[in-house]
Parts: C-alpha cells; structure tokens; sequence
C-alpha cells in the first residue's frame, strides 16, 4: 500500500491506495505546524495505524507546503511506518517541464495536482485548487506547466472582510439561492462566494483566449467540496492531489 499525504497551510489529505490505484483508506484533519515531530508521531502510532491494521504501508508519497515541518514529518514516517518515501519537489519529477522564471520554486502542491490531472484528463487543462490559497494552474497541449494563478482563498478573504470591518456579522460558508442579496448576510454570502466562483470562471475565460484553445477545467482542493456544485463547465475532483502523488510514486519508482 501507499500512503500519501497532502499537508497544506491549514488540512492535511491523507489517501492509502493500493497497487490498482483505489482508494482504501481516507483521512482530513488541520494541519498542525507546532510541535510537529510530536504530533505527527503521535498521530501515526495513535491514530493511523490502529485503523489500517490490515493495510500494510510500503512506502509514502508527501507534499508538503509548510517547510518548517518537512523534516518532522518525514522523521515521524520513517520512524513509525519504518519505510522509505519521496517528498515531491521539480527534483522528484525532472523530466516535467515547467515554463517559469524559477522551474524550481513551483510548489509540491502545483506538481502533484499537475500529475493527477494529467492521468486522466485531455489536455491542455485549467485546474483550479481551492485552498488556503486560491491557485490556478495551465497544463498545455504538450503536458507543460505553463504558468499559473495565485490570490487569496475562499477563507482568508472572509477573514479579511471581517477584521477590517469588524462590525459586519459572521456568516456561514453557504451559497446563497440568488446572487443579489436581500440582506447583510446573503449580499456577503454572495460578494464572498459568488465572488470566488466568478473570479475562478472569469479567468479560465482569459486563460483560454490567451492560449488560443479550449481547455478542460477542472476544480479540487477543500473549499471546491463546498462550492463546486455552483461552477459552471468544471469537473469536480476531490483527490486529485493524492492522485498525483500516486501517480508521481509510481512514475519515480515503479511497484511499492
């Protein structure tokens, strides 16, 4: 079995699949960057493995966007697991050419994701994760990370609104039934959220005049569990990233 592991700002995604690439066992829960060597050991030997006692773990996969924590976090598998992984970066995967100015700054995240969507749609594709971060990613007709989009995501621009505005109500992540809002809560409800969607919609638009050429778009990353029912023209895909480091394992190492 694989374990792969997906550790964003704020969840971590974690995917057993197996030699056939089915999902055996899955698991979220926040992400946790203080004291992590404790807690990530302690999450392994307390709360992993009593629940995949009769899923042997060979090897692991790991994305991990908190570089604070990597080392903790491979120490904590390797000590517990007691086998070997790949923690992905352009290192793991050099034949996948990347078109920015920097090819190594591109984050495990965007890599994975890439390699995930690459499996199993046509390309080129517009792939939209939304995260801590919001973050769109074009993969062109040749399988090359052309470039991409970063801007706030779904939670950090609510919390901006508030603290900025402190007086304004909390709101629940629900999208409102119309886009004009009849009050303070479903006009925030639908400036937050319809916002997102039209923000994300409203690019792929541009991305595709700019490359010339339809895209196939597709939506993951946390909030999309939430908000991908009200896209328009995405298909959903909530492991896509998980996917993608299956498939990196398996394209770097082949069995596991």
């Amino acid at each position: 079995m694989l374990l792969t592991i997906d550790i964003g700002n704020t969840n971590v995604v974690a995917v057993i699949y197996d030699e056939k690439k089915a999902r055996r066992y899955t698991q979220r829960f926040q992400t946790m960057k203080e004291k992590p060597l404790e807690f990530y050991t302690n999450w392994l030997t307390s709360d992993l493995l009593p629940n995949i006692a009769d899923l042997p773990v060979s090897a692991y996969c790991l994305s991990c966007v908190v570089p604070s924590i990597v080392d903790d976090v491979r120490t904590a598998l390797t000590t517990v697991l007691g086998v070997k992984g790949v923690n992905v970066s352009t290192k793991t995967v050099p034949d996948f050419i990347v078109h920015l100015t920097r090819p190594d700054e591109l984050g495990a995240d965007f890599i994975a994701t890439a390699f995930g969507a690459m499996a199993k749609y046509d390309l080129p594709i517009i792939l939209a994760d939304l995260g801590s971060a919001t973050k769109i990613s074009v993969l062109n007709a040749r399988g090359e990370f052309e470039g991409g989009i970063i801007s706030p995501g779904v939670g950090i621009s609510i919390d901006a609104l508030n603290r900025f505005i402190p007086h304004l109500p909390e709101i629940k992540m629900e999208v409102p039934t119309k886009v004009i809002g009849k009050d303070t809560i479903t006009s925030m409800q639908s400036g937050w959220l319809y916002g997102t969607i039209a923000s994300v919609e409203g690019l792929a638009d541009k991305i595709e005049r700019e490359v010339g050429m339809d895209c196939v778009r597709v939506l993951t990353g946390g909030y999309s569990i939430s908000l991908h029912s009200s896209f328009t023209g995405f298909s959903f895909d909530e492991f896509l990233l998980n996917e993608g480091l299956y498939e990196i394992y398996r394209k770097t190492h082949g069995s596991f």
